[in-house]
């Protein structure tokens, strides 16, 4: 519905955050983009929480809490997201990266994924569980192919950061 009604509003000028399509003395269009400042700003504590449990029960299941381990996970989760943010000016491409993946896996291959592991025998709807995610791998590969030819090739529309 946002990518909709970003097109319909702006047509093919349509940048990739929406937000930057609107002039920058519009003080509703600056609350959103506070708004949408703040997401990230709280976001990124909740992710990076999730990313280090995952990293110490994986690589540390075994051995006692550490707070030096613990600060030191930390440091370089928040030191590598704000690298990777530095390195880029363009959200869109961030978005359809995301969209590519995350969109792909939640609709087309973790539920029939999830059908098939629970499903006891199998039938035509296991198969077509199956087809259903073979699709959504291809729908995937081919959306992070073209996000990357489309970084590779400069395109994308931020002019300045």
């Amino acid at each position: 519905a946002m990518a909709l009604s970003g097109y319909l509003n702006f047509g093919s000028l349509t940048q990739g955050n929406v937000l930057n399509n609107f002039p920058t003395d519009n003080v509703l269009v600056n609350i959103a983009r506070l708004c949408f400042g703040l997401n990230m700003l709280t976001t990124l504590p909740l992710e990076a929480f999730v990313c280090r449990e995952v990293m110490n029960l994986y690589y540390f299941s075994h051995e006692a809490f550490d707070p030096n381990r613990h600060l030191i996970l930390t440091t370089a989760l928040v030191i590598s997201a704000m690298g990777l943010s530095l390195l880029t000016c363009d959200l869109g491409i961030v978005f359809e990266l995301v969209g590519a993946t995350s969109a792909c896996a939640l609709a087309y291959i973790l539920p029939p994924l999830c059908y098939v592991k629970l499903t006891q025998r199998r039938t035509w709807e296991t198969y077509a569980a199956y087809v259903c995610i073979a699709f959504g791998c291809v729908v995937m590969s081919i959306s992070v192919l073209l996000a990357g030819a489309k970084m590779a090739r400069g395109e994308g529309g931020a002019q300045s950061c």
